[in-house]
């Protein structure tokens, strides 16, 4: 196995940071324009981004469990395709929710009610809700 060194590894994780940083301030910008009618207020674009930035990092972990989990269910055919979207959906949805709504919490320029919230959760898990089941139609 190859070693890699930390000069190597800072490089990689700032990297992932950017890229993070750019794909976050993109769908919080189209998330926000969507959550306004529901209640969300911020201070300035910076606010917007920042704040779906460090929820993106926060929500990363339990996202990649919201995906799994109905994949393995519909693979163990414990749930019918259906089943497993719709599974998927509310479970990326709270992932992505949830530590929104923590980032809320911590930030006093930016004010997310729970209907934005879940609103944005809901738009963020939409384009990936087809992904699941499909190396099992394959």
């Amino acid at each position: 196995m190859k070693q890699y060194g930390a000069k190597t590894i800072i490089l990689a994780i700032l990297l992932q940071l950017g890229i993070t940083f750019v794909v976050a301030a993109a769908c919080g910008l189209v998330c926000a324009v969507l959550m306004l009618p529901l209640g969300f207020q911020y201070d300035g674009l910076w606010a917007i981004v920042v704040f779906f930035f460090f929820g993106s990092v926060l929500s990363r972990p339990l996202s990649l469990v919201a995906e799994a989990l109905p994949k393995a269910l519909y693979a163990a055919k414990m749930l019918p395709l259906w089943g497993a979207r719709l599974c998927y959906l509310f479970l990326d949805a709270a992932a992505t929710a949830l530590p929104l709504a923590a980032v809320d919490l911590v930030m006093d320029s930016v004010t997310a009610p729970w209907p934005s919230l879940a609103l944005a959760g809901l738009v963020l898990a939409l384009p990936w809700v087809k992904d699941i089941g499909k190396e099992e139609q394959k």
